[in-house]
């Protein structure tokens, strides 16, 4: 008898790295694709953001479209803070006609914490009905059932923010499963400097084949990293990091190696890391020099 075929086992998957981008804060996109075109052949996917923190930004249809005009394969986030049902449909179905396929749906932030916080949320959309909406429209109809001239083709993304309080990281964690339901393909984790954190959401990511990806946000100085860890339920950044960025020389410098050696330990533990530079998008280029990419 002929000794049977060994299947070799499949190939690990590579972590990818994808930079987080703004939109401008105004109608000149000639900045926004000056800060892309600096990240060309040295991240994965550009992903752009939808008024992230609740500052007025430009809608990330626009950039996006110019992206992929640059052979870019942009990552939209789309936000369910400012719209209703049916204006998130409206703007998928916008998005899907003008070829963008990968999109991140995301709650988004109070707008009490941005630049314009008498703005009222519509309190339309929670995270499932968004991913209601999605699949509806991916599979030919919109949310009320009535069928569509051209159905969408989503990649999926959610975005989860990270909480101080280990049994809410759990709830999310479980919330995986409900996410395959969806068709999620992948589940961006907030910035966190713990990692004891992350720990919850590996076992589901793996059980439920769901991509997983962490966030390293870039620390600027030992005030922001004061600032964020006075803010209520979010994860507190430990000890020895703030230690090395106070007894460091040269503050920027440190908060960029610092990201670094976090990133670093980071790629193995999922599928991939989104890079947060907040007020520091320029310097993003100078922090992949420090990756070696």
């Amino acid at each position: 008898m002929a000794a049977a075929e060994q299947i070799p086992p499949p190939a690990p998957r590579r972590s990818r790295i994808v930079a987080e981008i703004d939109p401008p804060k105004g109608a000149r996109l000639d900045g926004f694709i000056h800060r892309a075109m600096a990240l060309r052949g040295r991240v994965d996917a550009v992903r752009v953001t939808d008024s992230e923190h609740a500052i007025m930004r430009m809608s990330p249809v626009a950039p996006c479209l110019l992206l992929q005009e640059k052979g870019f394969v942009p990552e939209m986030v789309i936000t369910g803070r400012d719209r209703n049902r049916i204006s998130l449909q409206a703007d998928l179905l916008s998005a899907a006609a003008l070829g963008i396929k990968e999109i991140i749906l995301k709650v988004g932030h109070d707008p009490a914490e941005g630049d314009q916080p008498v703005a009222r949320s519509s309190g339309d959309l929670d995270l499932v009905t968004m991913l209601q909406c999605v699949a509806a429209l991916n599979s030919g109809r919109d949310l009320a059932g009535e069928p569509l001239e051209g159905k969408t083709d989503f990649t999926v993304g959610v975005a989860l923010d990270l909480s101080d309080d280990i049994n809410v990281n759990r709830e999310r964690a479980e919330f995986f499963r409900q996410l395959t339901t969806y068709g999620v393909h992948s589940v961006t984790l907030g910035p966190t400097y713990d990692l004891n954190i992350i720990e919850p959401f590996l076992p589901l990511a793996e059980e439920t084949g769901i991509r997983l990806l962490t966030s390293v946000m870039l620390l600027k100085s030992v005030t922001m990293v004061r600032y964020l860890n006075n803010l209520p339920g979010v994860p507190s950044i430990p000890q020895e990091f703030l230690r090395k960025m106070i007894e460091a020389p040269v503050k920027s410098e440190a908060g960029m190696q610092v990201a670094a050696e976090l990133l670093r330990e980071l790629l193995p533990l999922g599928d991939g890391v989104v890079l947060l530079a907040i007020g520091w998008k320029d310097r993003l280029p100078e922090f992949l020099d420090l990756l070696g990419r």
